[in-house]
């Protein structure tokens, strides 16, 4: 039977590897009101049942539940499962967009396997707030059905123009995506490029109707690659799944 998945802020880490092999187990307890009230109430698990666990280090541990009440849960660690492997990181600039829709790309890119999300300002961007602790709850609960180990980092709002220089700053690899193709685009089998692939990558997207004219210069002006997603139009929620895809692909 599939065992359900949770995310702690605890740190499990190598000590619970180290007594696994010595033949012990670890013995950890959790205190978030949060957690408990999911275990409890909602799954209504009981001692002796089994979860998955991981902690953002990449590891995930099979621990059995020795104790759950409304103030804590103490569970033994049985055994670390695996390590995420990460080959590529690809970080999603996403240009702010109606609220809804803006969650759907934070969930979904999550499942893909961003590495970070940065919700970004642009000429056309249709609101100028976002709930930042909703968006981690949301990316939270992406990870652990998805089966991620780690969780995507997701950055306060910044101006498009500080995202170029943030970019530019860290030495990463500035891809944008664009609704129109000119002869300084290509569809998006061209993100496979020969030779070797950058570790780390950056996607632009921008809002519904796209950046502007002043921004692709920008980005031109600063050796962005502008490449297209091809010949439909697509939602900036769908044009972020994609982009994040091929990005991964890079």
């Amino acid at each position: 039977m599939r065992l359900h998945r949770f995310y702690i802020t605890e740190k499990i880490g190598l000590p619970a590897l180290r007594r696994e092999q010595a033949g012990e187990r670890k013995e950890i307890t959790l205190t978030d009101p949060e957690l408990i009230h999911q275990l409890l109430n909602v799954f209504r698990f009981q001692a002796g049942n089994k979860v998955i666990l991981f902690d953002g280090t990449g590891y995930e541990y099979e621990a059995e539940i020795i104790l759950i009440n409304k103030k804590e849960i103490k569970l033994n660690i049985i055994k670390a499962l695996k390590k995420e492997i990460i080959n590529k990181n690809v970080s999603l600039y996403l240009s702010l967009i109606k609220k809804s829709n803006f969650e759907l790309a934070v969930e979904k890119c999550t499942e893909i396997g961003v590495s970070e999300i940065q919700p970004i300002i642009s000429e056309r961007s249709e609101k100028k707030d976002l709930n930042i602790e909703r968006l981690n709850k949301i990316v939270k609960e992406a990870s652990e059905q998805s089966g991620r180990t780690t969780l995507p980092r997701v950055f306060d709002i910044i101006s498009l123009q500080l995202a170029v220089s943030q970019v530019l700053k860290e030495g990463k690899e500035g891809v944008v995506f664009h609704t129109v193709t000119d002869s300084s685009t290509a569809p998006s089998p061209s993100l496979s490029n020969e030779g070797e692939s950058p570790k780390e990558v950056v996607v632009f997207v921008g809002p519904e109707g796209g950046f502007t004219e002043d921004e692709i210069n920008l980005f031109k002006q600063n050796n962005f690659k502008i490449l297209s997603l091809g010949q439909n139009i697509l939602r900036a929620e769908t044009a972020a799944m994609v982009a994040v895809w091929e990005g991964l692909k890079m």
